[in-house]
C-alpha cells in the first residue's frame, strides 16, 4: 500500500529482495520456467529525483514517499526511537555534509 500511494507509473524505482525460480506447465502442456523477483523493501530511486520520506505507523498503511502526511495522528515519536527527535544543538559536528 506504501509503494501504490507513494510510487508513479514511469518512476524510476529501487528495489531489493531475491530473485527465485518457478516451474509451470501451460494450458498445452508446454513446460515453462520463471524467475521471479521477491521484493522485501521498494523505493524511489533518487539518481535524478529528490524525495520526502514520511515515517509511518506500523499496519496504518498511507504515507510514504512525497506523501502529504495529513492523514493525522500527530507528529509524536516513542520515546526509544532515536530518529524521533532533534539532535542536540551542535551535533558535534562543526559543518554540514557535502552532500
Amino acid at each position: 500500500e506504501n509503494a501504490a500511494e507513494s510510487l508513479t507509473r514511469g518512476m524510476r524505482v529501487i528495489a531489493q529482495g531475491r530473485l527465485q525460480q518457478r516451474s509451470y506447465e501451460t494450458r498445452e502442456g508446454e513446460k515453462r520456467t520463471v524467475i521471479e523477483l521477491q521484493v522485501d523493501e521498494i523505493g524511489p530511486s533518487l539518481k535524478y529525483a529528490s524525495a520526502k520520506v514520511n515515517r509511518t505507523q506500523r499496519g496504518s498503511g498511507g504515507g510514504g514517499f512525497g506523501s502529504s502526511g495529513s492523514e493525522g495522528g500527530g507528529s509524536s515519536a516513542p520515546a526509544d526511537d532515536p530518529w524521533g527527535s532533534a539532535p542536540p544543538a551542535g551535533g558535534g559536528f562543526s559543518e554540514e555534509p557535502p552532500f
